[in-house]
């Protein structure tokens, strides 16, 4: 039997792999490409629906994407990688290697729930990577690894309730080196709140250190960390901070920059995804 399907004869799967599809079944209409979750199982087969970046419990688990339109209560083929041409992928700023995220508003239309932004709240699940920027008819394309995300991490602000309780919003941690007075701007994926800001200064430093909102100092200053002396190993950010500034955008720069130090200087910026 198994001299049947010599390796050699098995052909290499191109935009997609039709041998590691899953036969399913679609609790609701699902369209081609988009990204579906695993809701339960009938009999042999898994159940799915369509994937919601912001809807409790839609993003868990074991994604896939569908491989064409499965309708509600029928059988259809979901994939665990594929290549996608049915996403325009030319807006301003799009380029090859960008994010491609799950959106938090999945739609009901071919890959609607695809996106080249970050969903503000939710979870943030990177499931592919832009590999042709341009319009579907100029052959846009988009890598998706749905039942591999390259990340699934939680996003938005959350708060105590008396009521619900506590969900808390992970911190992220930003190490930036200050080799000089030049600035330093960090083009964000995400959009970010800044909370908190230490400089480790190398030992002598005298300058101050700005941490902007896409525009160097000036009236986008979220925060201005002062010198300390030369006995100081860390200076603090002590005021308070404007949210407005403080909130930057996707696409957004987060700018740092110092007014004299050491080459041996760094800040280390916290903050929560906005």
């Amino acid at each position: 039997m198994a001299n049947m399907f010599r390796q050699r004869l098995i052909k290499p799967g191109r935009d997609l792999n039709y041998s590691e599809g899953q036969k399913v079944l679609a609790n609701a209409a699902i369209k081609a490409d988009q990204i579906v979750y695993i809701m339960g199982s009938d009999g042999p087969f898994s159940k799915v629906d369509v994937a919601d970046a912001d809807a409790a419990g839609r993003a868990n688990g074991r994604l896939l994407i569908a491989k064409h339109d499965i309708p509600a209560g029928g059988y259809g083929v979901c994939l665990p990688w594929k290549l996608v041409t049915t996403k325009d992928t030319s807006g301003a700023g799009v380029a090859v290697g960008d994010a491609v995220y799950l959106s938090a508003t999945p739609g009901t239309t071919v890959a609607s729930n695809l996106t080249l932004t970050a969903p503000a709240a939710g979870v943030n699940v990177v499931v592919g990577r832009v590999t042709v920027a341009a319009t579907v008819a100029l052959g846009g394309a988009i890598m998706i690894q749905a039942a591999s995300p390259e990340s699934r991490v939680v996003g938005g602000t959350y708060s105590a309730s008396a009521t619900t309780g506590v969900a808390g919003s992970p911190v992220e941690v930003f190490k930036v080196f200050l080799p000089d007075t030049n600035n330093v701007e960090l083009t964000l994926e995400y959009p970010i709140i800044v909370v908190d800001a230490y400089v480790f200064s190398a030992g002598t430093t005298t300058g101050n250190v700005d941490i902007s909102n896409n525009t160097a100092s000036g009236p986008n200053r979220i925060m201005r960390i002062a010198s300390g002396t030369a006995a100081d190993a860390i200076v603090r950010q002590t005021a308070y901070v404007v949210v407005a500034k403080a909130s930057i955008a996707a696409g957004a720069k987060m700018i740092v920059e110092k007014s004299a130090g050491d080459a041996g200087d760094f800040v280390v910026i916290s903050a929560i995804r906005a």
